[in-house]
């Protein structure tokens, strides 16, 4: 009898997620920032003693983690309302290449090796920096490139 209530305080808690995590649009998990990996390792920990610790804990489970998804919700609102608050939580995007030109200074800032920047390259389909105009390390940590512009391609 005690798996069972086990098993269906697991439902209940998997069901709430799944229904809180839609509903507060968090639809972007692929790309996760460093606050919305937080709240993914605080949200199991809150659900944690619900979904182990017997009957009397679910409700505590499901407000713990409730209130999690609503401020995160808040700080969501907070970061569109005030871009100053988004550059400070989540940061801004850094320019790893300009003109083909590793950007040493900022490599370091960011904590990645010139390895680290040529692989991330190599996945967007760039052999060597010549066909490279940007290349900038986004708030979500993936690599976006501008390329250059073709010489003498012109219609």
């Amino acid at each position: 009898m005690e798996l069972l209530t086990v098993a269906g305080q697991s439902l209940a808690v998997y069901l709430f997620l799944v229904l809180g995590l839609s509903r507060l649009a968090w639809a972007h998990m692929a790309r996760l920032t460093p606050a919305e990996y937080l709240m993914v390792a605080l949200l199991g920990s809150a659900v944690e003693t619900a979904l182990y610790h017997g009957s009397g804990s679910l409700e505590s489970g499901l407000v713990s983690a409730l209130t999690l998804l609503l401020t995160n919700r808040a700080v969501d609102r907070a970061m569109v309302r005030w871009p100053r608050v988004r550059r400070w939580l989540v940061g801004r995007p850094v320019v790893l290449v300009h003109d083909g030109r590793i950007v040493r200074s900022h490599l370091r800032r960011v904590w990645l090796t010139e390895a680290d920047l040529r692989a991330a390259l190599r996945t967007k389909g760039y052999a060597d920096l010549d066909g490279v105009r940007l290349a900038v390390l986004e708030t979500t940590g993936d690599v976006g490139v501008v390329p250059k512009e073709q010489e003498g391609g012109g219609e």
